[in-house]
Order: C-alpha cells, then sequence, then structure tokens
C-alpha cells in the first residue's frame, strides 16, 4: 500500500476531530462581553484550547513517525488505526470535562484517553522504527523513548486525578508544552555538551 494512503486517511482522523470539537463549543448565552467572563464559558474554551494543542502535537507527532517509513505492511496499517481510536473519543471527554470541570470521572477520563493515545503513538512509533533507514532509527527510538516515559507520566497523573481533579488540565498541559519544547530542550542539551567537549 501507498503511505500517502495512511497519511490522507490519518489527516482526515485528525481534522474530523477538531471539526467536531469546534462545533462542540457553546455560544454564549447573551451578546455581551461579561458572556466571555462565565466560568462555563472560560471551562469550555479552555477545554477546547487544550485539547486543541493535544490533536495538534499528535498530528505532528504521527507526521515524525511515519515520515521516515519505506515500507507499509498490514501490520502497521492496523496499529495506525488503533492508534487513532482513543485519540477519536477525544471530542467526547472534552465536553465531559468542560461540563464538569471540578469532577473526578470527566477529569480522570479526559487525562485517561490522553495516555491510551500517547501509548497508541509510542506503539506505532516502535512498529514503525523497523520500517525506517537504518541510519534513522537510532533518533526515531530515543523520540519513543521519551513517549514511553510520557505514558509513565500519564498513569501517575491519572492516579493523581482520582484524588484531585483540577490536576488533569495541568497535567496534560505540562506534557504539551514539554513535548512542543522538546526539539528546542535537545538543541540547547547538545549545544551545551557540544560547548563543554570543546
Amino acid at each position: 500500500m501507498l503511505k500517502s494512503r495512511l497519511e490522507a486517511f490519518s489527516d482526515g482522523v485528525f481534522a474530523i476531530i477538531i471539526t467536531i470539537m469546534v462545533l462542540e463549543l457553546r455560544v454564549p448565552a447573551s451578546g455581551q462581553w461579561q458572556e466571555l467572563f462565565q466560568t462555563q464559558f472560560l471551562d469550555t474554551i479552555s477545554s477546547y484550547f487544550f485539547s486543541f494543542l493535544f490533536i495538534a502535537s499528535f498530528w505532528v507527532s504521527h507526521h515524525t513517525i511515519i515520515a521516515p517509513i519505506q515500507i507499509v505492511d498490514k501490520t502497521l496499517l492496523w496499529v495506525n488505526v488503533l492508534m487513532l481510536f482513543p485519540i477519536s473519543l477525544l471530542p467526547f471527554v472534552t465536553a465531559w470535562h468542560s461540563n464538569f470541570p471540578t469532577m473526578a470521572a470527566p477529569n480522570f477520563s479526559y487525562v485517561f484517553i490522553y495516555v491510551l493515545s500517547v501509548l497508541g503513538l509510542y506503539i506505532l512509533g516502535k512498529t514503525a522504527v523497523n520500517r525506517v533507514k537504518q541510519s534513522e532509527q537510532q533518533q526515531c527510538r530515543q523520540t519513543n523513548h521519551v513517549r514511553f516515559w510520557l505514558v509513565i507520566f500519564g498513569v501517575a497523573a491519572c492516579f493523581l486525578t482520582l484524588l484531585i481533579p483540577e490536576i488533569a488540565s495541568f497535567s496534560v498541559l505540562g506534557v504539551l508544552l514539554f513535548w512542543i519544547l522538546l526539539p528546542y530542550i535537545y538543541r540547547l542539551v547538545y549545544r551545551l555538551v557540544g560547548k563543554g567537549h570543546n
């Protein structure tokens, strides 16, 4: 199978998820400016914002995993489809989380879907590493190793969310910021280590 078909299907799923989340946004009850500062609206828009970043980071990660692949087979296709399953549940948990931002069940579900999605990316990365050039495999393994630790962090955040529900949003935001900043952290460490050897 052509890699372009796998990418097109996955891109379509990501686009549909974002579209569904936008359609879930509730219009403020009136045309007054103060509606934008009501707790219900702020909870809804912040949940959407986190979830949008969530999808964006997963789309970038998916591209990073798939781009160097040379062989697309049935195993890779099924792992890719299974990876998309928990991500497809994001609109549901986002809506639940925004409606009940201080309750344990929706907050736990929100973090849990995130953990399952990262786990899906980790398994996809592990499956993909043997289908890329030998010269690129080490970099793929290093990036995937970080995903493994994000899964561990996410599992710990799930348990903490049962005790303190509000920690869910902070956990997801922390992981997102770490993941977005990771390439810059790598470059900074590389420069510091490089200077140390000179």
